[in-house]
Order: structure tokens, then C-alpha cells, then sequence
């Protein structure tokens, strides 16, 4: 199970504020709390209307500086990437490369030598998908321009674009046969998702949440973009993962339970 911590992101208010501020304390405030909650990686995104490369630049030191633990860069800008890359120390998550054009043939130049694992995002040059086809169909196209730039299955994760159920009442029963026929078809790549995309728009987030990372766990998700401080996820995250399998004699969850993180 891999954990991307989500809180630094610039499309929560604190973080856009702390950027504009150049408050590197509230950013490392973040990063440290992620870290400390176990998060596998730390998302930077740095999503400012033409102030990407900047923000990325500034995000990735501050946030190294905060803690050892590598980072997801996230953007959907080249320059911003460019940056991160230029100062990242540890081995990047790449989030992400796209079906789309623009994306797919600006990105991959720039990932040319450098390791790092990336992130396939399902989306195509006529959209977000629409169906479990349109996903495996980007899927195919990025394995194939992923292994020409050298990228090993492993190294991998499609993020096949999660849904809110409430504008979309198939949304969830989709995206689960994707992760199926992903993991059927490239078993050796992983599977990633936003978890909290899914209850957008709906009273009583968290549960959603927690009842969809354990389905999506049942059909193959194995990654997750999350906030990992959030007690509730964590502790259906180390339950599904005992009762999947996952997680052998349910060491980690008895762990979790000597910490007092389960309740």
C-alpha cells in the first residue's frame, strides 16, 4: 500500500495563502505532519495561474528542507516540472503524465534519464473518460509511449480518474471494473487514485470515502493520494488491507493498534 499525502495542494485556501506569505513554517508544518503520519510520498502541486514553475521551485525545497521523504510532483505545467526536477533529491512521483497530446509529448523529453516512478492519468485528448474502454484504451496508449521513453511496469501507476457518485450514479461500479481490468492486464504496474473525488458534493464526506477505499481496495487500488493524518482512512485502509490479504498476519494492523490509531 502506497500513501501519497494530499494537504499540499494549491487549491486549499491555507496553502494558496501560505504561498503568497512565502510561509515556509505553514508548508513544513504540512509536510512534517504527512511524514509523521507515514505518508509513502509528499504531494507538492503548485497549481497557481502563471506562477507554476515558481511555486514548484519554491515547494520543492521548503519541503525537503521539512522532511526526508520523496516527493509527488504534481502539476500539469512542463516549466513547473522542469523545476521540480532540477532540485528534487530523492526519486520523484511524477503526477502525471496524460493520454493527451500536449501533455504526453511535453512531458516525456523531460523525464528522458531521470528516475523517477510516474503517474498515467486515464485522459485522452476527447476528455476524462466516459467509460471503463475509454480507460483502458489511454491505458494501452501510455504503457506503449511509458516503455519507449524506458519506463518499467513497476514505475507505473494509472490514476483512472475518479468520479463524484453524485453526478454520475454509475461513477463507482466503473471505476471498479477499471481497476480490475487494469490489474488483469498490467499486473505488474500499480493503481492510484484521489479516494475523496468520489463524494464531491455530498454531506458526509468521510464515509463515502472510507466505504469506497475499501471497495477500490477489493479491485485492485493500491495506491491512494489521501490525507494520511485522516484516523477514519487510515483505519479502513489497515482493515482492508488485513482482511484482503494485504497485509501478512495482520502485522501492520496490529501495529496500528498498539498505536492507538484504531478505534
Amino acid at each position: 500500500m502506497i500513501v501519497v499525502g494530499e494537504l499540499i495542494n494549491m487549491t486549499r485556501k491555507p496553502v494558496e495563502q501560505a504561498w503568497k506569505q512565502r510561509d515556509e513554517e505553514a508548508i513544513a508544518t504540512l509536510a512534517k505532519k504527512q511524514a509523521e503520519a507515514g505518508a509513502d510520498y509528499i504531494d507538492v502541486n503548485s497549481g497557481v495561474p502563471g506562477e507554476e514553475a515558481e511555486c514548484m521551485a519554491w515547494l520543492v525545497e521548503v519541503v525537503q528542507k521539512a522532511v526526508d521523504v520523496p516527493l509527488s510532483i504534481d502539476t500539469s505545467h512542463p516549466e513547473a516540472l522542469s523545476e521540480g526536477l532540477k532540485r528534487v533529491q530523492k526519486t520523484p512521483l511524477i503526477n502525471s503524465v496524460s493520454a493527451e497530446k500536449e501533455r504526453w509529448s511535453s512531458f516525456l523529453p523531460l523525464l528522458e534519464g531521470v528516475s523517477c516512478r510516474v503517474v498515467g492519468l486515464l485522459v485522452g485528448d476527447s476528455g476524462l473518460p466516459k467509460s471503463v474502454q475509454d480507460r483502458l484504451d489511454n491505458a494501452a496508449f501510455l504503457m506503449e509511449k511509458l516503455g519507449e521513453a524506458g519506463f518499467a511496469e513497476e514505475d507505473i501507476f494509472f490514476d483512472p480518474c475518479v468520479m463524484p457518485v453524485s453526478t454520475d450514479p454509475a461513477a463507482g461500479a466503473e471505476l471498479m471494473d477499471a481497476l480490475r481490468e487494469l490489474e488483469s492486464r498490467w499486473p505488474k504496474t500499480h493503481r492510484i487514485a484521489a479516494v475523496s473525488n468520489v463524494s464531491f458534493g455530498l454531506p458526509v464526506r468521510s464515509l463515502l470515502n472510507r466505504t469506497f477505499l475499501s471497495l477500490a481496495m477489493g479491485a485492485g487500488l493500491d495506491a491512494f493520494i489521501m490525507n494520511p493524518s485522516d484516523a477514519g482512512m487510515v483505519q479502513a485502509l489497515r482493515a482492508a488491507s488485513s482482511l484482503l490479504g494485504k497485509d501478512e498476519y495482520c502485522r501492520e494492523y496490529l501495529q496500528a493498534y498498539r498505536a492507538g490509531l484504531l478505534k
